[in-house]
């Protein structure tokens, strides 16, 4: 299994550590999709380095009840250049993730990360049902692959909302841990706290999602990965806002000191 991800220079102070984890539990390069690194950056990465020119969002957002979402179409397009110079099975992680140990599962095509009961929402695929930050590929599936390049070239699309449309097709997305069929290709739901942990707690694999990528942020997760604290509560430390009084709070203390 080859484990691929892709990034520009925003993403090399993960992408760099990504690397190492995986030549650490796999003995080999990861294979990163160069959307926009530096020739220094790409000379020091412990991993082979593709340029792709992908000419969709990759940095643009789109947004749903007015939360902002990346949009992050690039991914199936790498992930047909894949499987068109590739033929070993494969895992896409996002460039902020890290792995905590090797991670090999068969018995099943695809493999998405499915969210915890109480944090789906099947009727907003923006916000609900799958994390995309890490997807399994054990076959080429190439049907799935077009479909999901379709989808990403609509307007306003998603990579994260877009494969989910497409495998709500068959899938209900009532169970974890089960494979389900999609036209014949075997598609398994794994849970997000064991492959996908962005509350880095105990997963296989850890992912620095949003506000945890922060670069001056990521640096302290990591050192405080070496010492025995729970790490998410050091994130919501680091990102917490300060407390706002009500306007007229502060006004009636003032007055009182007049």
């Amino acid at each position: 299994m080859n484990i691929v991800t892709t990034g520009d220079s925003k993403f090399f102070h993960c992408i760099e550590l990504l690397a190492k984890s995986v030549r650490k539990f796999y003995g080999k390069q990861a294979i990163v999709y160069d959307l926009g690194f530096s020739e220094e950056e790409k000379q020091s990465l412990d991993a082979h380095v593709i340029s792709l020119d992908v000419d969709v969002g990759f940095h643009n957002f789109t947004q749903s009840t007015k939360v902002p979402f990346i949009q992050a179409t690039h991914k199936p397009f790498c992930v047909k250049h894949y499987f068109d110079h590739f033929s070993e099975p494969m895992m896409l992680v996002d460039a902020d993730c890290l792995f905590m140990e090797k991670v090999e599962e068969t018995g099943f095509d695809i493999g998405v990360t499915l969210k915890p009961r109480r944090k789906i929402d099947t009727s907003d695929h923006y916000a609900g049902v799958l994390n995309t930050g890490v997807i399994f590929f054990n076959v080429n599936a190439a049907k799935l692959i077009d479909r999901w390049i379709e989808e990403c070239q609509k307007p306003e699309a998603t990579d994260q909302k877009a494969l989910t449309d497409i495998l709500s097709e068959t899938i209900d997305w009532k169970h974890h841990d089960k494979v389900y069929d999609w036209y014949d290709l075997k598609v398994k739901t794994l849970k997000i706290e064991e492959y996908n942990d962005y509350y880095l707690k105990n997963g296989k694999i850890f992912h620095f999602k949003g506000k945890r990528h922060n670069k001056e942020v990521y640096k302290q997760l990591i050192e405080a990965m070496d010492r025995d604290v729970d790490i998410y509560k050091v994130f919501r430390k680091l990102t917490k806002k300060p407390k706002e009084w009500p306007i007229n709070f502060l006004t009636n203390r003032l007055r009182r000191k007049e």
